[in-house]
């Protein structure tokens, strides 16, 4: 995925293979009065060589899409994961193995391509083209015609599927959870998404010409994310939305001498605060001493509210959503010290 309006954070950090972090969580708010309640989830649970993060909000910051894009050794593809929340809407997800993902320009719709390996292994010997035809509904032929390297040091294949979130009005509602789940079509095509201006057509771009990570899409089809009706071209009046996300911390291997969150030249003691509103009052969240914390401004003598371990980078308008640096739970050699994380918070 490529990001515009670079703001990187350069962090070195031990390289990782591909593993599993533990499922969402509650962060440990011991010993501070009014805590809210926090759960926290990793924006990826699968780490490559290096990886960065980037994030856009909605116009109005009530919702937001957070994307962790890691990258194999010499840049190889290596696919992403994202969490999205929305405030309003009291609807969140998080979701690994995609290629790109995209919010609709009125921000009711996510876009996304998700990730499948076709062959594996050195010489490409082990083929999963059978297993893939039967998850995808896409027959073996155009599997294998749509299939691009995935690297550039063995004959390994990988291939994109098209697929969409409609974003619930409410969560609670009778049948919200079906239409809110992730929709994957018979469609090999997904390297990259975008949306047309008007949000009616998703866009899906072509197959990667290299095996580069950040490699674009040169040609377009298009997919009617209500009908599924696919259409090989984008209409000639229809004009690509921008996917504007804001580059954020780029995590990288750190030499084998120095796998430990204290060679991290970065400060992950403290970071600028972020202002949040809650109804008339505001607040803000800050990031002091390896500790997030929510303070209301000119309240001499209150407790602050613990939010978790970490340095924010991101938060919604009314603070529920907060992107945070936080240290990685599961530790040890092989592994990132820190990671991505999404504080969702009750309060």
């Amino acid at each position: 995925m490529r990001v515009s309006r670079p703001l990187f954070l350069a962090l070195a950090v031990a390289a990782c293979a591909r593993d599993s972090a533990p499922p969402p969580r509650v962060a440990d708010s011991t010993g501070s009065s009014g805590s809210p309640v926090v759960s926290v989830t990793p924006v990826t649970r699968v780490h490559g060589m290096n990886e960065s993060v980037s994030w856009q909000l909605s116009p109005d910051r009530s919702a937001i899409l957070v994307v962790a894009d890691p990258a194999g050794a010499e840049g190889d593809p290596f696919p992403n994961g994202f969490f999205f929340g929305s405030e309003t809407r009291g609807y969140q997800v998080q979701m690994d193995s995609v290629w790109d993902v995209a919010p609709s320009p009125d921000w009711k719709w996510i876009g996304f391509g998700r990730a499948w390996d076709t062959h594996k292994g050195e010489s490409g010997e082990i083929n999963l083209v059978g297993d893939v035809a039967r998850r995808t509904r896409i027959d073996s032929a155009t599997i294998v015609a749509s299939s691009f390297p995935s690297s550039g040091m063995v004959n390994s294949r990988a291939m994109a599927q098209a697929g969409v979130i409609h974003v619930p009005e409410d969560p609670r509602a009778a049948g919200a959870a079906d239409s809110a789940a992730p929709r994957l079509f018979p469609i090999a095509r997904g390297w990259r998404v975008r949306w047309t201006t008007g949000g009616a057509l998703l866009a899906l771009g072509n197959s990667p010409a290299r095996a580069t990570d950040s490699e674009g899409s040169e040609t377009w089809t298009s997919l009617d994310p209500k009908t599924g009706a696919f259409h090989g071209t984008l209409p000639t009046s229809s004009k690509l939305a921008e996917n504007r996300f804001i580059a954020g911390p780029f995590l990288e291997p750190a030499p084998m001498t120095e796998r430990s969150a204290t060679a991290l030249p970065v400060d992950m003691q403290k970071a600028p605060p972020i202002t949040i509103q809650r109804g008339e009052k505001k607040f803000t969240v800050q990031s002091e001493r390896g500790v997030i914390t929510i303070v209301e401004p000119g309240t001499a003598g209150a407790s602050p509210r613990v939010v978790g371990a970490g340095v924010a980078l991101a938060a919604t308008a009314g603070g529920r959503y907060i992107v945070a640096l936080s240290p990685a739970v599961q530790k040890g050699d092989g592994r990132f010290p820190i990671e991505a994380v999404v504080y969702t918070v009750a309060w």
